[in-house]
């Protein structure tokens, strides 16, 4: 990815200017940008996952990756809720 364009990907996501984006790139620790820019995609996936709340919206989602990781980690957790209740009975 060309350096313009990533320096401009973190103006996008934070909401600053480019002088700012480069010295936040330049002090932060190692992958912490693209880390908290994954989760925050990673969060509105989630949300958008949550708000489909009729078939037809569920079908309306994109089908990338990260929404199938969204509703991979969705049905883990209930799994485990299932697990966990029939384990205790």
């Amino acid at each position: 990815m060309p350096f313009a364009f990533w320096i401009g990907r973190l103006c996008e996501e934070f909401t600053c200017v480019p002088s700012v984006a480069y010295r936040e790139w330049l002090h932060a620790p190692a992958g912490l940008l693209e880390d908290v820019i994954e989760a925050r995609a990673y969060a509105r996936a989630k949300e958008m996952t949550d708000a489909a709340d009729t078939s037809e919206a569920r079908k309306r989602l994109p089908q990338t990756p990260l929404f199938q990781l969204v509703k991979e980690i969705e049905f883990a957790l209930v799994r485990g809720e299932i697990d966990g209740a029939t384990s205790t009975d």
